[in-house]
C-alpha cells in the first residue's frame, strides 16, 4: 500500500466526521509523516480548511476528538484565513501545498498549487526553516 493509502486509511473516519460537521475544503497531512522522515514517534501534521464558525483556538478542541488514537498537531483554517496566510508565505501553509498529501480536496488546493510554483519561478526559496520570498517586480 503506498503513502497516501495507508494515510487516507488511517484518517478516513476521522474525514467523514468532519464532512458531517463542516464544508470540508481540503485536509493535508505534511511535514516528516509526508516526507517520510519521521522518527516512531513524530506526529502528524495537518492542515484542515473548512468553513469553521469557532474562533481558531476553538477549534482544535473538538477535531482533536475525532482523530485516531495517533499524535497529531492541527492547523485548522477557513478559506480565507488559509489564502491570506499562503499569500503572506506562512511556512506551514507553503509547505503544506509543497510537500503535503492531498487526502481530501486536491480540485479546491489545485489553484495553491499554481500559484506555489509561480512564487517558485519568481524566487521563492526555502533555506532551512526560513522562506526567501519571491521577487514579484
Amino acid at each position: 500500500m503506498d503513502k497516501k493509502s495507508e494515510l487516507k486509511n488511517l484518517f478516513s473516519q476521522m474525514i467523514r466526521k468532519l464532512q458531517k460537521r463542516i464544508n470540508l475544503m481540503a485536509f493535508i497531512i505534511f511535514g516528516s509523516r509526508a516526507k517520510g522522515n519521521a522518527l516512531h514517534f513524530s506526529d502528524y501534521d495537518i492542515v484542515i480548511i473548512g468553513d469553521f464558525q469557532e474562533d481558531y483556538m476553538e477549534r482544535s478542541e473538538w477535531i482533536v476528538h475525532i482523530a485516531p488514537m495517533v499524535p497529531v498537531d492541527l492547523f485548522c483554517y477557513t478559506p480565507e484565513e488559509f489564502n491570506k496566510l499562503f499569500n503572506r508565505y506562512n511556512l506551514t501553509a507553503i509547505d503544506a501545498i509543497d510537500e503535503g498529501i492531498f487526502l481530501e480536496g486536491e480540485n479546491y488546493l489545485q489553484k495553491f498549487v499554481d500559484k506555489l510554483e509561480f512564487f517558485k519561478n519568481r524566487g521563492l526559496k526555502k533555506e532551512g526553516h526560513i522562506l526567501i520570498p519571491p521577487n514579484l517586480e
